[in-house]
């Protein structure tokens, strides 16, 4: 079976790989959740990018609702609308299944169609890639997103930004009789491994993985090398100078 996601060096990363499909002229719809009730194992925030042709990168919930978001996501490309959807489990049918309570998610389905949307996905992947603390706001009654830049809080919705970045949480919002969801992009959060010895290895990889920006400190060439721990940054000094 074909693996879409093969193309992508990450296939988790939702934005980057809408990004990377907007570029490549294909229809993309990105799908949110923003509010979740009782046992909910994606939090508020949680993304997933659909292309036009059901390929999809992310996730929203445990793999119990993805097809049905996929396929609004396909409906949302093709009528230009948006969607809020609700999916829920009771907890009679939590139990029938092995989990300890049910719960009920709801989903923002956006289609990006607009040369003004698909400029705002690409302006944001662009800042993660700079390292700018940034939140993307999106209407949830239209096809409609804000790039924020954290810290232009000249208007309510800027201040809401702000407050969801320092909190680092995707949260709903309210100014002006319009209700948008918040999604935060801060830069990861650096991890410096003192020690290139052979547990940091597999260390550097779950950090890497869990988004961490990773630094590996050694004074030790042989110990510190591409060869051992690729794809990482790699400082060759002594900790106290390197910190």
């Amino acid at each position: 079976m074909e693996n879409r996601n093969a193309e992508l060096d990450r296939p988790d990363d939702v934005l980057r790989s809408a990004a990377h499909w907007l570029k490549d002229s294909r229809g993309v719809a990105l799908a949110t959740v923003t509010t979740t009730w009782g046992s909910a194992p994606r939090q508020a925030g949680s993304q997933m990018a659909v292309r036009e042709d059901g390929a999809f990168v992310g996730s929203v919930s445990g793999g119990c609702v993805e097809g049905a978001v996929i396929a609004e996501a396909q409906a949302a490309l093709k009528d230009g609308k948006v969607r809020n959807l609700t999916f829920g489990v009771s907890d009679e049918q939590a139990w029938a299944v092995g989990l300890a309570c049910g719960g009920t998610i709801a989903v923002h389905v956006e289609p990006v169609i607009s040369d003004a949307e698909r400029a705002v996905v690409l302006q944001t992947q662009a800042a993660r890639e700079g390292g700018k603390a940034v939140v993307l706001a999106s209407a949830l009654d239209a096809p409609e997103s804000r790039l924020i830049a954290v810290g232009d809080d000249n208007d309510p919705l800027g201040a809401a930004a702000a407050l969801a970045a320092r909190h680092d949480k995707g949260e709903t919002v309210e100014t002006d009789g319009r209700n948008w969801f918040l999604t935060v992009f801060n830069p990861p959060l650096d991890l410096a491994i003192i020690g290139a010895v052979h547990i940091a290895q597999p260390l550097a990889e779950i950090a890497k993985f869990a988004d961490y920006a990773v630094r590996v400190i050694d004074p030790r060439g042989a110990f510190a090398t591409q060869a051992r721990f690729p794809g990482v940054t790699l400082v060759n000094e002594w900790a106290d100078e390197a910190l």
